[in-house]
């Protein structure tokens, strides 16, 4: 992850902390990344910090300035609306980044920070609020960045783990709406700006509203126009990029619509495929046969690779060393499937990565088949099938009202766009799910094609009945590459994944054997959120080597509720320690 951070003091006090202040969110970002190259502006009330991380990754700096000021990025982003050349990128992200016109033709996955000349600063994520960056406000300080322990620091009160957003992650996987483990510090929204002017003055506004891409409408999906500005991002991630990018391809249909996208475009790539299930890897091996020979394809500067998951590289890691690690450079808010594998401080140079991310806007979640859609429908309201699919097998009473209060809320917001159908459930699974899952947010090596706001129009004016027929994916697909056409997928089933035998040795009890004892028996935090009895049941089927996916999910959740207590309980000391000191 690329540190970006800004803090703006708005009070006599808020100055004379500052300095100290400061200086441990720099020790707290420090200890999870290399700041070492990091450009800073610092003046008596204002302060912005951008690592630099990525200026080996891309053609494209995350640091500008001119005599304006500073701006300061997250990852370098793109416009999905009009093709820029590498040479053009810098006059393009000056002009077009620090106003909200601009802001609203930029392709998703970033956050920035202006840093005025004259004092003001404005802080803003992308237009579906997709980038990872958190926010504290309040009468001393205007604090935003993608550390949560860095941002903590400017907190006027304690720190303490969130409760009810931990009960939701707890069975549903995801921290809620704009929570975030501690309850001092909030999610920045999508298009959220907060401003700060020349008088500390602080305003707080969106330039783009949730109805302008998710409201409910009744028009045909616009293929031709998706594919076209699918076209436009590639081609311009393609110019900034500093090496051959990662394109994954497995045997589903999301990833074969990206890299479908990728290979339309003409960039040069390294097609992955993870293949720890054989299915997936035969299937993507006759897709990268029907583009040609295997010297037609060097020519173009494609190259396929597949591999395979080794355990012994996980099994060097601890889950207790993997949660630490976890906690120190993202502070809980992290997809829990990343414990199943070595946490460590990212690269400064490496190949950014395109994956099917963002394809779920096309799937019929939760309504499979047309005879699930019918129940669906026959609801209250679609998303009150999201507690019925996650069910709270191995939750507490707590954690399973507190999620059915978050779906309250949740169907509100789908109503008010007009989603009544189940692409409510869609909407939800993007904006809620989605935009608190991905890894693009923990690096700043990765990009995600389909979060382009054309395409996500189109898949949002699909009906309910087309995602269920699977037609967007398809269309798209032979649209761009038509050697695609009619070619078999694969969706590895439960006996899939048992029988593997890389699978199943890659199990978080297999690679750390021990840790699931110990947190069961040894630790108690977890417990507020998931049932005793039942998670004492779930050991039982571990050791009876009948536990599956699902298992293995539920104690990822609860090792990352177990830790959050305790981490909060440090950054709390640390911040307390400068709070309490006398003006």
């Amino acid at each position: 992850m690329n540190i970006n951070f800004g803090v703006a003091a708005l009070s006599g006090r808020g100055r004379q902390l500052l300095p100290a202040l400061w200086e441990e969110a720099l020790r707290i970002g420090g200890e999870a990344y290399d700041l070492n190259t990091a450009a800073v502006k610092r003046t008596p009330g204002r302060a912005s910090i951008n690592a630099r991380a990525l200026d080996e990754t891309w053609e494209a700096p995350t640091w500008l300035q001119d005599e304006h000021g500073a701006l300061s990025l997250s990852q370098p982003p793109i416009s999905f609306q009009t093709e820029i050349a590498q040479s053009s990128w810098h006059r393009w992200a000056l002009d077009t980044l620090r106003e909200d016109p601009g802001r609203r033709t930029v392709h998703p996955g970033y956050f920035g920070i202006s840093h005025w000349e004259n004092g003001g600063m404005e802080m803003w994520n992308d237009i579906f609020g997709f980038a990872r960056a958190y926010v504290v406000t309040n009468d001393h300080f205007a604090a935003v960045g993608n550390h949560i322990g860095m941002v903590s620091m400017f907190s006027a009160t304690p720190l303490k783990a969130d409760e009810f957003g931990a009960d939701v992650f707890a069975q549903l996987g995801f921290w809620p709406e704009e929570n975030s483990p501690l309850t001092a510090v909030r999610r920045l929204g999508a298009a959220e700006v907060v401003a700060v002017g020349t008088h500390d003055e602080v305003s707080i506004r969106q330039y783009g509203h949730l109805s302008d891409h998710f409201e409910y409408r009744e028009r045909h999906p616009d293929i031709e126009e998706a594919a076209h500005s699918l076209a436009i991002s590639t081609a311009n991630i393609g110019a900034i990029m500093s090496r051959r990018p990662r394109v994954d391809l497995s045997g589903g249909r999301d990833s074969r619509l990206t890299a479908a996208a990728w290979i339309a475009g003409g960039r040069p790539g390294l097609i992955h495929t993870l293949g720890n299930l054989q299915g997936e890897a035969d299937i993507a091996v006759q897709l990268v046969e029907a583009l040609g020979t295997e010297e037609f394809l060097e020519g173009r500067g494609l190259k396929h690779q597949v591999v395979r998951s080794d355990p012994r590289r996980a099994a060097g890691f601890s889950i207790e060393e993997r949660i630490e690690a976890a906690m120190r450079q993202w502070d809980g808010d992290f997809a829990h499937l990343n414990l199943k594998s070595p946490i460590v401080r990212p690269p400064r140079r490496s190949a950014f990565s395109v994956g099917g991310g963002n394809g779920e806007v096309m799937h019929p979640l939760y309504y499979s088949t047309p005879h699930i859609l019918k129940s669906v429908r026959a609801m209250e309201h679609p998303l009150r099938r999201v507690p019925q699919a996650l069910p709270p097998k191995w939750n507490t009473v707590r954690a399973a009202e507190s999620t059915n209060r978050y779906i309250d809320g949740q169907v509100d917001v789908m109503c008010s766009i007009g989603q009544l159908d189940a692409t409510a459930l869609n909407v939800f699974q993007m904006m809620a799910k989605f935009r608190r899952w991905p890894n693009s947010q923990l690096v700043g090596s990765a990009f995600v094609l389909l979060l382009n706001p054309v395409f996500v129009r189109a898949a949002i004016d699909m009906t309910p009945e087309q995602r269920v027929n699977r037609e967007l994916q398809d269309a798209l697909t032979v649209a761009l590459v038509p050697q695609w056409s009619d070619m078999p997928y694969f969706k590895g089933g439960v006996s899939d994944f048992k029988n593997s035998e890389i699978v199943q040795a890659n199990r978080i009890w297999n690679t750390s054997p021990g840790s699931m004892e110990y947190l069961l028996h040894e630790r108690d935090e977890w417990k507020g959120a998931f049932d005793e009895g039942k998670m004492l049941e779930l050991e039982q089927e571990v050791h009876a080597e009948t536990a599956a996916t699902m298992h293995e999910s539920t104690l990822n959740k609860a090792f990352v509720v177990d830790a959050i207590p305790e981490h909060a309980a440090k950054l709390e000391r640390r911040r307390e320690r400068h709070w309490s000191a006398r003006p």
